[in-house]
């Protein structure tokens, strides 16, 4: 049950994020706004979000991580319930930031929690499992929103997220016990949370695999933002055939975070690592080739969309925790820290591949292969750093 919450905590940050991007119609038209309004209200959540994970971290290595826990579950709660019956688009924009600071709370400190209670290979398997629904929530939130609103309109979108936060909230009261003794807490403000960040950007392993997860979250993000596009009107598929295949992707990025969880058991994490990398590289240079001299072609696409996103399961659960394991004597500050670099890394994804518009997929690919490319280099630096794959699990007694 433990996991369900700490899982649970890692969605509900991602699931807010997008879940109702399919109802922007409607909530533009009922609350008599633009469409440009309405893009605030992600990057609203996206702020929200970033101060939400700066706070967070430092807080919770001075105070434990149960009191921030709790207020900040408390924050979304309230926040979705607002944005339910938000008035205009004003009060919208407002209740996105608040709740996504509560959903930020929520993401940094379920995995704080993690590394105070885990450690060794139980770590590596809890954080694969928590990294593949975290990865996998932002690409199905659009269906789930879908979903609902065949049997509802846009507030009961936030509803559900209301019940999501309210289930999680009763989980940790109940479930999740004070996991930071009083005598491996530190005293201090912002400038110790500096002063803990510089620490940890001087651990070039640490850094290393923030960096693995943060490129190749550009290089999914370069999926999510432009597929549609290219599915749908370069292919020429209808939506329902594209939802189809964006299903199938996402399933396969959660079974191969779930196979993960168990092979960490027996093999070492950078070893599933390796073997994500390079599926996910040769996926998107054919990809990029198809662009390039092909025209596109659906049976290079389809699989190729497949073979990047699925492998993502193998990559961001063991990047967060070979990241995690280098950070234990400030796990809120790690944990910030990494959150902030995934967040960073996937929205500058987006715009990037827009450049070229709606008829090229020659941006999505170059983003994606860039993405790759840079996070293999920054698993082989992690590698020299560390000496490469051991037969011993980090953190393993």
């Amino acid at each position: 049950m433990v996991i369900i919450v700490l899982t649970t905590l890692s969605a509900i940050g991602p699931l807010a994020t997008d879940m109702y991007i399919p109802a922007f119609p409607d909530v533009a038209a009922e609350l008599g706004t633009t469409a440009s309004r309405m893009q605030l209200t992600i990057t609203a959540f996206f702020l929200g979000t970033a101060s939400g994970q700066v706070v967070a971290g430092p807080l919770s290595d001075r105070m434990g991580r149960r009191v921030p826990l709790l207020i900040g579950i408390t924050l979304c709660l309230l926040a979705s319930i607002g944005c339910a019956v938000a008035p205009n688009v004003d009060a919208l924009l407002v209740l996105r930031v608040l709740q996504g600071i509560g959903g930020g709370f929520g993401m940094v400190l379920g995995r704080a929690v993690l590394i105070d209670m885990t450690d060794g290979p139980e770590l590596f398997r809890i954080m694969n499992i928590m990294q593949g629904v975290g990865g996998v929530a932002p690409i199905v939130a659009p269906l789930m929103g879908g979903i609902i609103l065949l049997f509802g309109q846009w507030r009961e979108v936030f509803v559900v997220i209301s019940v999501m936060s309210l289930v999680s909230l009763l989980g940790v009261l109940f479930l999740i016990p004070e996991s930071l003794p009083v005598s491996r807490r530190h005293s201090g403000g912002f400038r110790t949370f500096l002063r803990n960040c510089r620490t940890l950007l001087r651990r070039r392993i640490f850094v290393a695999y923030m960096l693995v997860n943060a490129f190749s979250a550009f290089a999914l993000m370069a999926y999510v933002s432009a597929s549609s596009f290219v599915v749908q009107e370069m292919l020429g598929f209808t939506s329902t055939e594209y939802s189809v295949s964006f299903a199938i992707n996402s399933m396969g990025m959660m079974a191969l975070s779930l196979l993960s969880a168990r092979l960490t058991r027996t093999i070492h994490p950078r070893k599933l690592i390796r073997v994500g990398l390079i599926v996910v590289s040769l996926a998107s240079f054919s990809l990029l080739i198809g662009s390039l001299f092909l025209d596109t072609p659906a049976w290079i696409v389809l699989p190729a969309f497949f073979f990047t996103v699925a492998p993502q399961g193998m990559i961001f659960g063991n990047g967060g925790a070979l990241a995690s394991d280098q950070a234990r004597e400030f796990a809120g500050t790690g944990s910030a820290m990494l959150g902030l670099g995934f967040s960073f890394s996937a929205s500058i994804a987006a715009p990037l591949v827009g450049i070229a518009g709606t008829h090229s997929s020659l941006p999505m690919a170059i983003t994606m292969v860039v993405g790759c490319l840079i996070s293999a280099t920054f698993f082989v630096l992690a590698g020299r750093g560390s000496g490469g794959d051991t037969s011993r699990l980090p953190g393993a007694a």
